[in-house]
């Protein structure tokens, strides 16, 4: 006896077959998502965008500075005298800058660049302010970094018209960067959003427009 195989029961091997594969080619895409309206040359449009100044002073007049308590150590030890004398002539230890160390860093990180030129080489999407090395972004598994803030988990995320880079420091303390176009395609907006400890949420919007004068 010939025995013939349904062609019925081959549908749920052929379904997962499919499935798999779609699965890895979305996969894929993900990591390799085109650069879509995000790339080219931008100048920045000043009547559109936040006025940077007037955000972070509005920002530090409302800072809440650390208070600062003094201990009196009382003891008949001497070594315990010493070390207590010795702390109180190195001064308060501050974990937050006091406000116009705050508002000189708020004023540095925010510079905004006046043109733009947005690339993607491969997998990673390079950014170019004009002004020093380019910054480079590549989304994938987050990773660390250490600077004058402390250490932070950066996580990329990229979708054709959009990047988003965020910067987590913990206690409080974050940095997010949100390069968007707008739906028509003629504007990128670009919002910077900071946190600190006693610092309301500041965030500065930088709009731009297609360079027509760039080469």
């Amino acid at each position: 006896m010939t025995t013939v195989s349904s062609p019925v029961r081959r549908w749920p091997v052929c379904l997962l077959a499919l499935a798999w594969l779609a699965g890895g080619l979305g996969t894929a895409l993900a990591a390799q998502a085109p650069c879509g309206k995000l790339c080219g040359s931008w100048a920045l449009v000043e009547a559109e965008s936040s006025d940077v100044a007037a955000v972070i002073a509005d920002a530090v007049a409302g800072y809440k500075e650390e208070k600062i308590r003094t201990v009196r150590h009382r003891s008949a030890d001497l070594a315990v005298m010493a070390q207590a004398e010795l702390e109180e002539s190195l001064g308060p230890l501050r974990m937050r800058p006091q406000r116009d160390d705050l508002h000189k860093q708020l004023t540095q990180q925010l510079v905004i660049p006046e043109h733009l030129r947005v690339s993607l080489a491969e997998t990673i999407v390079v950014v170019d302010e004009q002004r020093g090395s380019p910054r480079r972004f590549e989304a994938g598994e987050p990773y660390s970094r250490v600077d004058s803030i402390g250490t932070a988990k950066i996580t990329i995320r990229r979708q054709p018209d959009e990047l988003l880079v965020s910067e987590d420091y913990g206690r409080s303390r974050s940095n997010r960067e949100l390069y968007k176009v707008a739906p028509k395609g003629n504007r990128l907006v670009v919002t910077r959003t900071i946190e600190r400890p006693g610092l309301k949420t500041l965030s500065v919007r930088s709009v731009y427009a297609p360079d027509v004068a760039a080469p």
